[in-house]
């Protein structure tokens, strides 16, 4: 065969190469639309992702991946998790995920949640089921790891609004957020501050849990914080409604006078002293007002029913706000 004649052959097997393996990597597997996750953990070699995808039946070559990975971002991946389709092209899969164009989550933690309600709001956000959710939060060995001295996470779970994706475990995931709680106590002011009032880590954000819980307002968080410290230095029980209401883990009734009664390690009015744990997420609003109260001698307050509250230092002074605000309450 003349030399130009095989030149020339070999550029058409090039193109015509070239042609299958475009059209090879834009046409779809399928024409299914329906979308199942894919899940690329941190790590993950690529070669590795790309057999994974082959052998799941994703992609009709693995090498051909790997090509339009390495053509598109220099074989780099984005951990995470993917919802692929048999509609989806190779190309089309290569490209989400160099752009790492993954799922997502949204888990909004608020002042004042507990366990119970988070574990409602992370089945709702798709992150874990509830009961899985409450097991693990009261696991002793994850606990230990996370370091947390207590028979739950209740109360470390800091409040704000996280994003989580399954390259990362869930155990991972929460214990990050336990972890800014843990921090953000163990800061050098912090730990000066417990030492000067006698209090562990622990203690304050039970204290702290307390406040968030029985605070509407801001501004009354250090003034409610010193009417219980004046009650624990005098002795006192703390008399709180919203630890009866956890001992007896039902949220949604009023209580009663069985429950004031009831004898749960949370029951502040049979008991001195702090319930066994924390009973919320505090903000830290809270802890910094479990730890540094108003200097004021109030031992009682009473809602006005409207956020606020009235605050007395005398037994007899609460009693005359208790019968007032009750009476308007009874009234709307």
């Amino acid at each position: 065969m003349p030399r130009g004649r095989h030149k020339g052959f070999a550029l058409f097997a090039l193109i015509l190469l070239l042609l299958v393996i475009f059209i090879i990597v834009r046409v779809p597997m399928g024409w299914d639309r329906t979308k199942t996750s894919f899940v690329v953990k941190r790590g993950t070699r690529t070669e590795a992702i790309a057999h994974l995808l082959k052998r799941e039946q994703r992609v009709r070559s693995e090498y051909l991946f790997l090509l339009c990975s390495l053509l598109l971002h220099r074989g780099r991946i984005i951990a995470g998790e993917y919802e692929l389709s048999q509609h989806m092209s190779i190309l089309d899969i290569a490209k989400k995920m160099a752009d790492g164009d993954r799922r997502v989550y949204t888990l909004r933690i608020v002042e004042g949640y507990n366990l119970y309600t988070i574990s409602e709001i992370i089945e709702k956000a798709g992150i874990m089921d509830g009961a899985s959710f409450l097991r693990l939060a009261s696991d002793p060995d994850f606990l230990r790891r996370v370091g947390v001295p207590s028979d739950s996470l209740e109360g470390y779970l800091a409040p704000d609004t996280y994003f989580y994706s399954r390259e990362v475990d869930v155990d991972e995931f929460l214990e990050k957020i336990a972890q800014r709680t843990i921090r953000f106590l163990d800061r050098e002011d912090m730990r000066l501050r417990m030492q000067e009032l006698g209090m562990d880590a622990f203690q304050v954000i039970s204290f702290a849990s307390i406040i968030e819980k029985e605070a509407k307002m801001e501004e009354e968080k250090r003034l409610i914080s010193a009417v219980f410290h004046n009650r624990l230095r005098l002795g006192m029980s703390l008399d709180a409604d919203p630890t009866v209401i956890y001992g007896r883990r039902d949220f949604k009734r009023d209580l009663t006078k069985a429950d004031l009664a009831a004898d749960t390690p949370y029951n502040t009015y049979r008991m001195k002293g702090l319930p066994k744990g924390p009973i919320c997420s505090p903000s830290r609003s809270s802890i910094v007002a479990a730890l540094y109260p108003d200097q004021s001698d109030v031992l009682y307050f009473v809602s006005r029913n409207d956020g606020t509250h009235v605050f007395s230092k005398t037994l007899g002074e609460h009693s005359h706000f208790v019968a007032v605000y009750q009476k308007r309450k009874g009234k709307k």
